[in-house]
């Protein structure tokens, strides 16, 4: 009887979603390894290499010694290309070759390639000065409510851009002045504080574009400033921030991180309001010592 029983159908059902599921996050992941891997099958077929790890070894090398490219950069093409071989050509890395591409990365802390290891970043504003210009937006037109509500929220919350454009209009509690993030990085949901000013930005902008709980809190908009409920990708998002005041979402996410450090907020407290897992990520990327506090003492 055993080997004719039957699997019910909803088990049969529930496998396949798995699957579908699993399928649709590698493709994502293709899809956003797919510019460095593309790179790398350029550079096998340049010296006539079978795409695969030892490849991948001479491909490191060449990255950093003949084009000199950043820390970043190095990360970046090792993670795209070691996930196309391993998940599209099903090729996998022995230790041998995971310790040797261990050396060939610490070839950043010799003296010839130490200064492509630091990471400049975007800098931090004063947040005074980048309230000026979102609030130059404080004004009667739908197209301003809009911008300065949007900057607004990036400010406050320390969003990253991938972070704002998946906000939606149910995920805020203004009577609370509280929002829930999703936080894609870490696959979790964050609840973040806004202050006063900031809600009422927001309950101005929902009112002028009526928006609805399931809108998109960003969305689009036309050449008028008609909204539009869709998700717009990060691209769009880092376009229309610089566009709007001149500079990289991840420049207000870094000055309200920065102005909270300047108020004596310890690390927690700033890691609870950016949504930041790891406190020695803040220290050492977003709370150097800036310019014009060096300034003050010279």
């Amino acid at each position: 009887m055993g080997d004719n029983q039957i699997i019910p159908l909803s088990s049969l059902q529930t496998n396949q979603k798995l699957e579908n599921t699993l399928q649709q996050m590698v493709q994502q992941k293709i899809e956003m390894y797919r510019p460095d891997f593309s790179k790398f099958s350029a550079f096998c077929q340049d010296e006539n290499r079978t795409p695969d790890f030892d490849a991948l070894e001479k491909y490191l090398h060449h990255s950093i010694v003949d084009q000199r490219v950043k820390l970043s950069t190095f990360n970046r093409r090792l993670a795209g290309v070691q996930f196309y071989l391993t998940h599209v050509f099903e090729l996998t890395q022995t230790e041998e070759q995971k310790k040797r591409i261990k050396f060939i990365r610490q070839l950043y802390n010799t003296e010839d390639y130490i200064r492509l290891k630091a990471m400049r970043g975007v800098r931090a504003e004063r947040q005074e000065e980048v309230l000026q210009l979102i609030n130059k937006y404080d004004t009667s037109q739908k197209c301003d409510i809009r911008k300065r509500a949007i900057c607004f929220v990036n400010l406050i919350t320390a969003n990253r851009p991938s972070e704002m454009v998946r906000l939606k209009v149910a995920d805020f509690d203004l009577e609370h002045r509280i929002v829930f993030v999703v936080l894609k990085k870490q696959g979790e949901t964050k609840e973040k504080r806004l202050t006063l000013e900031c809600v009422k930005a927001i309950e101005k902008y929902m009112k002028t574009h009526d928006l609805k709980p399931t809108d998109y809190f960003v969305g689009a908009a036309d050449r008028w400033g008609n909204y539009r409920n869709r998700m717009i990708t990060e691209r769009s998002y880092n376009r229309l921030i610089h566009e709007w005041l001149g500079f990289a979402p991840y420049t207000l996410r870094k000055t309200q991180i920065t102005h909270m450090h300047r108020k004596h907020a310890d690390l927690p407290t700033i890691a609870k309001q950016s949504g930041h897992k790891s406190l020695q990520t803040i220290s050492q990327h977003y709370l150097e010592v800036d310019y014009s506090d060096v300034d003050d003492f010279l």
